[in-house]
């Protein structure tokens, strides 16, 4: 028995290496480009090994996809054994199984890809990374090739030639760079033309395929070929990745195009995101010094710091004030001829000015537009702005009244907001049937489509207006769109209630208590209405509950209905 074993283990072995030739003659000059490859975990902890090698002068190489999948960091070691940093991704494909990325390295030896494909027969070799002289090496013939994307070539070969070499590169018989060697499949290897390296590269607009391939690999990616590719990709960017992420992409982009003034400005965005405002303020003024359009450019600048004050007041700037960001928008109106640019710069201003507290000025800009532009979008500024100023409610409503006429009858969709603000304005003013028929007309104007906040806010104006049945129905709907809102739940209680429906009424106060066990309110009406029901004993003590979390009226029910 310990004689059949030893025969199959010798068959096993010389069909293992059966394959394994002296190195060729060539392999001493192509060994320094041929890099070791090992891939890390987001905790540090070593993924994978492989090989890899460099097809470009600085630091481009070509490796498996398996060794980068789920990476977050990863290095390689040359044959002198110096080691650098994989600094990004450059192309990824998984059903091909191959990356193209870029270390941190100059001067590197590179191999050269062959123009040429090997023809069926021809011979092929593998050579892997090794610190000394390769002593041997996997050979084979190809034995059939297959087209891909009727550009390129697919190898399969007559034999094995070993797992361990997979992501080595393949060598013709004159020492060529043809292809990178693919995972064995029953008992045969395959090799990818080395020119599908042309299809990995990182574009603006990426299949689905390419996009999850890349999206596996935690490692940051690299940019587009083209300035124009590069300004698509980092805008897509802009509305996908994480501050960090967008980050090393804005500056890859100033790295890549220094003297493009549209990457500073796009990379001023995620420097305010991370409250590093002086690197900020820096890119706007090298953006300003760089852009042909100096008009646009101080608009864009000050549109930049109205939102930073805007929409993230803290931390302050002390650089960046109302002031400041009207000083730029004006030299943008000095700067600008175009009639439409102009509109929009003004208006621009106005805002400003309203933020500043500078009302009668903001008002001022906004009739000079509307008397320019006949719009209504300025009418309704003017009502905003007077409101702003204390005007009566009466002028406030003059303006959206002008509004919602010009948009001629029967309106549009876009005169909605128009009417619901007035509506708003009406209820405030103690018009609420008025309210009511403007509020009714913004849902008609959006088709429904609005939300338990709407409904609940009609209902509010419908009790006021008496109209109890409305503003009954407008509650439900204000559930049935938000049914975990405790105060949706109170509000109905206390109407069913006014309604005499009380088994309705502490219902609903049982549900917002199930949400909130904390509220006064819903003890209060609950326990009242058990009082009216004749339960007074549970009446008694829900409202003393209320009593308990200081609800006053509560108390007073408690010592007028209950003995």
């Amino acid at each position: 028995m310990r004689f059949y074993t030893t025969v199959i283990a010798l068959i096993i072995t010389l069909g293992t290496f059966a394959q394994l030739q002296p190195s060729p003659k060539f392999a001493s000059k192509v060994q320094k480009a041929i890099i070791s490859l090992n891939t890390y975990d987001a905790n540090g902890d070593l993924l994978h090994s492989g090989t890899a090698f460099y097809i470009g002068p600085d630091g481009e190489a070509l490796a498996d996809y398996a060794l980068f999948k789920n990476a977050s960091k990863a290095s390689v070691i040359d044959m002198n054994g110096k080691q650098a940093e994989v600094d990004c991704i450059l192309g990824a494909d998984d059903t091909y199984s191959v990356v193209r990325f870029r270390v941190n390295t100059k001067g590197n030896a590179m191999l050269t890809p062959s123009a040429s494909v090997v023809s069926e027969s021809g011979a092929v070799y593998a050579l892997c990374y090794a610190k000394q002289k390769q002593g041997s090496c996997p050979a084979s013939t190809v034995e059939s090739t297959s087209p891909i994307l009727d550009k390129y070539s697919y190898y399969a070969f007559s034999s094995d030639m070993g797992d361990s070499y997979v992501g080595s590169p393949l060598f013709n018989a004159n020492g060529e760079l043809v292809g990178i060697l693919q995972p064995s499949v029953g008992g045969k290897s395959y090799g990818l033309d080395i020119r599908f390296r042309e299809e990995l590269a990182i574009k603006a607009i990426s299949s689905r395929s390419a996009t999850l391939a890349l999206e596996s690999i935690n490692i940051p990616k690299g940019l587009p070929e083209t300035l124009e590719e590069t300004l698509v990709y980092t805008y897509f960017k802009s509305r996908t990745a994480g501050n960090a992420e967008y980050m090393d992409i804005m500056n890859r982009f100033v790295a890549t195009f220094p003297n493009n003034a549209e990457a500073y400005y796009r990379r001023s965005t995620p420097l305010i995101d991370l409250n590093r405002f002086d690197e900020a303020d820096a890119d706007l003024k090298r953006y300003l010094e760089l852009v042909d359009d100096k008009a646009a450019g101080n608009y864009n600048v000050s549109l930049s710091i109205y939102n930073k004050l805007r929409y993230a007041p803290q931390p302050e700037y002390a650089a960046w004030t109302w002031e400041v960001a009207q000083e730029y928008v004006d030299r943008a109106i000095e700067l600008q001829t175009d009639a439409n640019e102009l509109i929009t710069y003004k208006n621009h201003k106005a805002i400003i000015l309203t933020a500043r507290g500078e009302n009668d000025a903001a008002l001022a800009i906004y009739e000079a537009l509307y008397a320019e532009a006949s719009n209504p979008a300025f009418l309704y500024a003017i009502s905003t702005v007077r409101e702003a100023r204390g005007d009566s409610v009466a002028d406030i409503i003059t303006p959206l009244d002008s509004a919602i006429a010009s948009f001629g009858d029967p309106l549009p969709g876009d005169a909605a907001n128009y009417v619901l603000r007035r509506g708003q304005l009406y209820a405030r003013s103690g018009k609420y049937r008025q309210a009511v028929a403007d509020y009714n007309q913004y849902a008609y104007l959006v088709n429904s489509k609005v939300s338990d906040i709407f409904y609940y806010d009609r209902c509010q104006i419908e009790m006021e207006a008496h109209m109890y049945q409305q503003a009954l129905d407008d509650i439900l709907s204000a559930i049935t769109l938000a049914p975990n809102n405790p105060l949706y739940l109170i509000e109905k209680a206390g109407m069913t209630l006014r309604f005499g429906q009380t088994d309705d009424c502490i219902e609903a106060c049982q549900q917002a208590l199930r949400l909130n066990d904390q509220l006064s309110d819903a003890y209060r009406i609950m326990g009242y209405a058990q009082v009216q029901k004749g339960d007074k004993a549970l009446g008694k003590q829900n409202l003393q509950k209320a009593v308990d979390m200081g609800d006053e009226t509560a108390k007073e029910l408690l010592e007028k209905y209950v003995k």
